[in-house]
């Protein structure tokens, strides 16, 4: 019995998912011993084989997108969702649903003839088997969750907050300490505590985990004087399209 079969594909995005993988550094030899990889977006060509699990990174924006979907859908045992793009919308999908003056305006001459809808995530079009955040992925939970996948179970994930990680980590509170807009306790964990443990406040990009208190964490951003406009924006980056 040969290895199942696994392919990694792109909708819109800035590929920085994929990119994730093929930084994985000693850990692609992993990947490669546990699957055979048929597809691979921007490092190797297609074999041309249908894989048994595919996984999407970008958000759905044309037809062209939609229609690949559903053939993928066809072919696959299961598709996972990877990157917030995929999962949510993602970044693009702040601002107006109507773009197309936007398009106008970057590309007067071709703008108006572009096949360009407001991006979706992946689940809008087809089911979807698991979704694996993050703007970007995290290498190691990623493999993590493929651990499972491959074994035909859901992965067991972290359920409590990026707050935890930090505290696992012994990072000092961003929040408490520094005054930092920090949307690590309502945030799901699983990036290892990534931006904190640099330095940066957490933007969310795992999205809220089950027992959030937003109105708790929108009450301290007040308190530490962020205005209503700015507590807005700082949700709206990521997690509200997580919902």
């Amino acid at each position: 019995m040969g290895k199942p079969k696994a392919g990694f594909y792109s909708l819109t995005s800035c590929s920085g998912d994929i990119l994730e993988i093929t930084n994985l550094g000693e850990d692609i030899l992993k990947l490669f011993d546990l699957v055979e990889v048929v597809h691979l977006n921007v490092a190797m060509p297609s074999t041309g084989k249908d894989p048994d699990i595919a996984f999407v990174e970008g958000a759905v924006t044309s037809l062209d997108d939609e229609k690949f979907l559903k053939t993928l859908r066809k072919k696959v045992k299961q598709i996972v969702a990877i990157g917030t793009c995929a999962c949510t919308g993602g970044v693009i999908a702040r601002g107006p649903e109507d773009r197309r003056n936007w398009l106008i305006d970057v590309y007067p001459e071709s703008g108006a003839g572009f096949d360009i809808h407001f991006p979706r995530p992946v689940k809008d079009i087809v089911s979807v088997d698991f979704s694996i955040p993050g703007c970007p992925i995290e290498k190691k939970y990623l493999l993590h969750c493929l651990g499972y996948l491959l074994k035909g179970v859901l992965p067991e994930v972290p359920a409590y907050s990026v707050c935890m990680e930090c505290k696992m980590k012994g990072n000092e509170c961003l929040l408490r300490y520094r005054g930092s807009a920090c949307l690590g306790p309502v945030t799901k964990a699983g990036c290892g505590a990534r931006q904190p443990s640099l330095g940066r406040p957490c933007d969310g990009c795992f999205g809220f985990y089950d027992d959030a208190n937003k109105e708790s964490l929108i009450e301290i951003f007040r308190e530490m004087g962020l205005s209503e406009d700015e507590i807005k924006k700082r949700f709206d980056l990521f997690l509200e399209r997580g919902r």
